[in-house]
């Protein structure tokens, strides 16, 4: 169900978006004292805020995806349909 302004649409996309964030996968595949940790937790803050923003959620796949230990993980998570629809409607909806 969808309201005038897209907020229900928008909701489900966050969610959505936000399970499918591999935030284990990702943490697990890095020694605990990477600094990429803090980043995955950046993203995954973005990905759940009210207001996510399309500029940082890329800076911070960008910045994983540089990662080698984390790089297929990111981009199989970012390059999965409901992600990119997710992002794409970030925009769109005005999230």
């Amino acid at each position: 169900m969808n309201d005038d302004t897209g907020m229900v649409e928008g909701e489900k996309l966050i969610t959505e978006s936000e399970t499918m964030l591999p935030l284990e996968q990702l943490h697990e595949a890095l020694p605990e004292e990477h600094p990429a940790h803090a980043t995955i937790d950046e993203l995954h803050s973005e990905v759940k805020a009210g207001q996510p923003n399309a500029k940082t959620i890329h800076k911070h796949v960008g910045a994983l995806r540089a990662v080698p230990q984390l790089e297929a993980i990111v981009a199989n998570w970012w390059d999965a349909p409901a992600t990119q629809r997710f992002i794409a409607n970030l925009s769109q909806i005005g999230l």
